[in-house]
């Protein structure tokens, strides 16, 4: 494994099972590989093959197993895997809640707010470059496969850009190069100085009633949008319609419901999202901005041409979950795997239901 790998990739034909994130939590993607009918080695005697879509690791109990086993699975040819934001993440050395498994020290995470197994340090280079070498869209004539959001702009530079030969940390830090000459554009940079005088110590107090404020909130957006790697690993930005509090500070972009605006024929598989398991499920809320799923059945496809699915069904929230309900067992969150041709969605618990 030498760290490199095309970062629009072809995905093999025939059958596959695509799993979500799972965020560290070891036994519960056991539970599911055994009920989808894998071996230890990922083999299907069904001739399937598993797909990962990338967030294998952080907030879980676990994310060195995980992490081992899915590594052991693709080296063996049995199992692909794309990128996903939280990979990322641990390449941009971005110490972030959830990952101080991996990054120390880490000081955005509270002591204890987690409780997961941490990296042996002679095997941070290997982990590092495995996702270095992951590819960041999957594809063939029947399917997509990317992290967050398929954006045809983002998809199309990283096809002209592979000529570069650069890796996705340096062609990442290229494109927020491009990022800081927009952003640095004199009326846009004097409209925020401006915005700062009288809001920059509110943007970053929690009890302030915020309003939406249109300079930062068109830098979020060129923030995320001018960035390919961003955009897909997580997501689309718009102006929110109002701000909301995130990660210390008042956000003034939003996520998009990029799928209602995608057009072709081809069906996208995407994780990331955290989509309930039912609409009754409780769900971590006040960290994402607005519900993209607002609206939507849990298993039905998503967007104006039926043709996008989120797998994503917040196993994240599992630790939160085992924190507040360590007696109840009453767990919302979930690991799933999108099986196809078929479209059924196959939940850890054994849970099986078609596609909406």
């Amino acid at each position: 494994m030498d760290g490199s790998s095309p970062l629009v990739a072809r995905l093999p034909d025939g059958p596959v099972d695509i799993i979500g994130d799972v965020h560290g939590e070891i036994d519960v993607m056991e539970s599911l590989l055994a009920h989808l009918g894998y071996d230890q080695d990922g083999i299907s005697a069904d001739g399937r093959r598993l797909v990962f879509l990338g967030d294998l690791m952080d907030r879980g109990p676990d994310s060195p197993a995980v992490i081992d086993k899915v590594m052991r699975l693709v080296t063996k040819g049995n199992a692909h895997c794309i990128m996903g934001n939280h990979e990322l993440n641990l390449l941009l050395g971005r110490p972030l809640p959830g990952n101080g498994w991996f990054i120390q020290p880490n000081p955005v995470e509270k002591p204890g707010e987690f409780n997961s197994k941490r990296v042996d340090p002679e095997k941070i280079d290997e982990y590092l470059r495995f996702f270095a070498s992951l590819p960041i869209v999957l594809e063939n004539d029947s399917l997509r496969l990317v992290h967050a959001c398929w954006h045809r702009p983002s998809v199309a530079r990283l096809r002209r850009d592979a000529v570069l030969k650069k890796s996705v940390t340096d062609l990442y830090r290229q494109y927020e190069i491009d990022v800081r000459k927009k952003l640095n554009d004199a009326e846009l940079a004097h409209m925020v100085d401006e915005e700062n005088m009288f809001y920059s110590v509110k943007l970053g107090d929690r009890d302030w009633k915020a309003e939406l404020l249109p300079a930062h909130a068109e830098a979020e957006v060129i923030g995320q949008m001018g960035n390919p790697i961003r955009v897909l690993t997580s997501g689309a930005a718009q102006v929110a319609e109002k701000p909301f509090f995130a990660a210390g500070q008042w956000r003034m972009a939003d996520r998009t419901r990029w799928w209602d605006y995608y057009e072709d024929d081809v069906p996208v598989v995407i994780g990331h999202f955290w989509r309930r398991f039912n609409s009754a499920a409780e769900r971590i809320s006040g960290v994402f901005g607005r519900d993209v799923f607002e609206g939507i059945p849990s298993h039905a496809w998503m967007g104006k041409r039926k043709n996008v699915y989120c797998v994503d069904y917040s196993v994240g929230q599992l630790y939160a979950e085992r924190r507040r309900n360590a007696d109840a067992g009453d767990f919302h969150g979930k690991l799933a795997a999108l099986r196809f041709p078929e479209w059924e969605v196959h939940h850890d618990d054994g849970t099986v239901i078609p596609v909406a």
